[in-house]
């Protein structure tokens, strides 16, 4: 558990320093705030993003991201998941997704212990990879994500 956990928590760092390579002002909130895992501000606008990251580590397979039954709620415009793919030897990905895509796209199966499972799968989200366009159109936008943001 605990490799998962630094995963996680690497993928957060990762996503927050390249949204300030970027330019943006990005805050990591502590450790499990349910709200989100960075907010970052437009400097010029001073209009915020609240990104969810999600991880899967150097040696984990990068076919599918873990999430939870709450991921399938609706959230604001402003809400973003960052999934961020680790590679030991190369730069890492980073797949940058609108919560409604996301909310829409959740794939939920059930486990042989009759747990259910969510998540979403890296075909369904490739098209969004390395997208960060879409933080600074969430942050330039009064009203947010007019008909939704396509790749």
């Amino acid at each position: 558990m605990r490799s998962h956990q630094i995963s996680g928590m690497a993928g957060v760092y990762f996503a927050a320093a390249e949204l300030s390579r970027l330019g943006y002002i990005a805050l990591v909130t502590t450790r499990n705030t349910k709200a989100a895992d960075i907010v970052a501000m437009n400097d010029k606008t001073g209009m915020t993003v609240a990104i969810q990251v999600k991880t899967c580590g150097v040696s984990t397979s990068d076919s599918y991201w873990l999430l939870g039954e709450r991921d399938r709620q609706k959230k604001p415009d402003n809400f973003v998941y960052v999934f961020v793919k680790l590679h030991k030897d190369k730069a890492h990905d980073f797949y940058i997704v609108p919560a409604q895509f996301v909310m829409k796209n959740i794939e939920k199966q059930k486990a042989k212990t009759g747990s259910l499972w969510y998540y979403i799968t890296k075909d369904r989200i490739a098209s969004f990879k390395q997208k960060w366009d879409l933080i600074k159109h969430v942050t330039t936008s009064a009203i947010g994500i007019p008909g939704g943001f396509s790749p």
